[in-house]
């Protein structure tokens, strides 16, 4: 039972050890602001093609719809929403994923309108929706009244419920893969939190004790 354990353990870890990521591609007119409650600087970490790596599984997106227009006098403006987060369902390692705008307004005036309630969906590599996610949240988030060098923000508190922003509808594909993907236990997910957290010279030694445990 023991060696069972220390096996199912070292798949475990081994799984983890290689980086695991996806690729979110977003349009101009959506900015990613958040991963994971985590800031995003895209004038650094944004590419050219509007692309973002993520890890693999359940991730929070904190994004915002941004039109610029221009005007046939020459003038422009510029519409923003609020912060939307959007909740992922499980996402697969090395698959690419799209968010985009459903009904995207075309003209300023609908566009201050949609601002208000703005609809955002995740889209996988087949363009199926995966998630969609309505309105715009009015709390203010922490990290966006703080600069990239400023001080570490605090991510143990318990988080509040977004207000005003309605539930996400899942597809019924998204909610079966989450379902599937829970047989790793808590205790498990806690040990992967624990491998990834730790530096090369703890792993090793972990590496050792398991190895030790065998014999």
């Amino acid at each position: 039972m023991v060696i069972r354990s220390i096996f199912a353990i070292t798949l475990i870890l081994a799984s983890v050890t290689t980086f695991s990521a996806v690729t979110i591609t977003a349009p101009e007119e959506i900015k990613i602001l958040a991963v994971n409650d985590q800031e995003v600087n895209t004038g650094l970490f944004r590419a050219k093609n509007n692309q973002y790596k993520v890890d693999a599984g359940k991730n929070s997106l904190s994004v915002r719809y941004n039109q610029y227009f221009e005007h046939l006098n020459g003038e422009h403006d510029i519409v923003k929403s609020g912060v939307i987060t959007l909740t992922t369902p499980l996402l697969k390692d090395g698959e690419s994923y799209a968010l985009n705008l459903v009904n995207a307004p075309t003209n300023y005036e609908t566009a201050k309108k949609y601002a208000e309630q703005p609809v955002i969906a995740l889209f996988d590599q087949n363009k199926k929706i995966l998630v969609k996610q309505t309105g715009a949240n009015t709390q203010q988030k922490p990290w966006l009244s703080q600069s990239l060098f400023g001080k570490v923000t605090d991510l143990t508190q318990k988080k509040s419920i977004p207000l005003n922003q309605p539930a996400p509808v899942y597809s019924q594909t998204s909610v079966t893969e989450s379902v599937e993907d829970r047989s790793i236990s808590t205790t498990d997910q806690q040990l992967i939190q624990l491998w990834k957290k730790s530096s090369k010279i703890e792993r090793q030694k972990f590496m050792n004790w398991l190895g030790e445990q065998s014999n």
